[in-house]
């Protein structure tokens, strides 16, 4: 496969299991020692805490959530994908909340060579 597939195959993973409220699917797309940052400042490390973030997300209503590639490439062990992402929140006082950024996402190929979410950052417009 080459790298534009991986990485499609990877955001269709994502946005599957976001949009379904499967948080623990959500989480599997991580390596283990994934590190990530939701544009605050601060960064998660590990199934634990990012589990924590994107409970609270679908918790507090996110849901419709969208990745449009930029820009992909890499090597053998390493892709980036660089990508607009979308999201709808809860309605607030008749109109549904509409939000998104760019993202980078690093994934990192396992010993079973499967790519994994290694480094994931984004911002939010």
């Amino acid at each position: 496969m080459n790298e534009m597939t991986i990485v499609e195959s990877a955001n269709a993973a994502w946005n599957n299991a976001f949009n379904s409220k499967d948080i623990d699917a959500l989480v599997e797309l991580y390596s283990k020692s994934a590190i990530l940052s939701p544009g605050n400042g601060e960064f998660l490390t590990g199934h634990e805490e990012i589990k924590g973030l994107f409970k609270s997300f679908i918790d507090g209503g996110v849901n419709s959530h969208a990745l449009t590639i930029i820009e992909v490439g890499g090597s053998d062990d390493f892709i980036y994908q660089v990508a607009k992402w979308s999201a709808k929140g809860p309605e607030v006082d008749g109109e549904k909340a509409e939000f998104g950024g760019v993202t980078t996402t690093v994934f990192k190929k396992s010993n079973d060579g499967e790519y994994l979410a290694h480094s994931h950052v984004w911002n939010v417009n």
